[in-house]
């Protein structure tokens, strides 16, 4: 899911992103950064995010 614009086109203000998509987001984007860290010989930058994907997930298990 991409970030919210500030207004949409037709000039209306946007509904705010809930704290569970703002997480989903995050840690799907976070999944990402891990591989690459991974695959390019970064063990411990792959581990600081994994640990915040983790955190992002604790997040959004909140709102369940």
């Amino acid at each position: 899911m991409p970030p919210r614009q500030e207004t949409s086109r037709d000039g209306s203000t946007p509904e705010a992103v809930t704290r569970r998509e703002a997480a989903d987001y995050i840690a799907s984007l976070l999944e990402g950064l891990k591989v690459l860290a991974k695959s390019a010989g970064l063990p411990f930058v792959a581990y600081l995010l994994a640990v915040t994907i983790e955190a992002a997930q604790a997040e959004k298990a909140q709102d369940d």
